[in-house]
């Protein structure tokens, strides 16, 4: 059992007490959110588990799996189950002034901004790919380990800024949003393309290396639509919230005589 094991397991079990306690003082809080928090714990703790952080570190198409599901699939779940909304239900009220004070503080507006975000998330892999970066942490413990943790952390950081239920003060507009997430996919895309192209990282076997960008390629494109809906959904709510209704005429005004 590692480390992501304990801690995810933790937050799963931390989630599941926070939801019956809500709901044993009467108060609902939707299920489908703790079923995806769930579901991208396990997911997690599935792909860093030791059989196949050993498949990943030896083959890079198994690296590109874990990739997909640590950064990009996972964090749709851990986000969109707003835990940080479910805490303050159950915390004293002035646990949510400090957290409207932490997330109003500079360096979280920078670090949560979505361009910011995406750069982490974007050209973290940009760093990995397309330089010997790769190669030199196959043969480094730590910094695998620390990849792993960027892989997570910058997935739901870009998850948050772009889409996240959890309240945040003073967002970005959702055609910011929804232009640097646009901008994302498309260096998802390219950077997938190079690196089948031009056989980057240069240090993995060939076939590993583009059956690897294949995936990066047409199995990114989930998270990335769910995204894009989860923006769209949003600006609708945001346009027609408050649109007055038209007004009905009278059947009879509508009857040609």
């Amino acid at each position: 059992m590692n480390a992501f094991t304990l801690i995810f397991a933790a937050l799963a079990m931390l989630y599941g007490w926070g939801w019956w306690r809500l709901r044993r003082r009467g108060r609902r809080w939707p299920l489908w959110r703790l079923v995806i928090f769930w579901l991208g714990a396990l997911a997690i703790i599935a792909v860093l588990s030791s059989p196949l952080m050993h498949w990943a570190h030896r083959d890079f198409r198994g690296h590109m799996v874990m990739h997909l599901v640590a950064g990009m699939i996972a964090p749709l779940g851990l986000v969109m189950a707003a835990p940080v909304s479910l805490a303050l239900k159950n915390l004293p009220a002035r646990w949510g002034r400090r957290w409207v004070g932490f997330v109003s503080s500079s360096p979280i507006r920078v670090l949560s901004h979505p361009v910011t975000a995406a750069l982490l998330n974007i050209g973290g892999m940009m760093a990995l790919y397309l330089t010997d970066f790769y190669a030199i942490m196959l043969h480094s413990p730590g910094l695998t380990m620390w990849l792993h943790w960027h892989f997570i952390i910058a997935g739901c950081l870009f998850t948050w800024a772009i889409a996240g239920p959890d309240p945040t003060p003073k967002r970005p507009s959702l055609e910011l949003r929804f232009g640097v997430l646009v901008l994302s996919m498309m260096a998802h895309a390219m950077l997938s393309k190079w690196m089948y192209r031009f056989h980057l990282p240069a240090s993995v076997p060939l076939d590993q290396v583009q059956q690897g960008a294949e995936l990066m390629f047409y199995a990114g494109e989930l998270p990335e639509a769910l995204l894009v809906y989860l923006v769209a959904r949003h600006w609708m709510r945001s346009r027609y919230r408050g649109a007055p209704a038209s007004p009905r005429r009278p059947m009879t005004s509508r009857l040609k005589i």
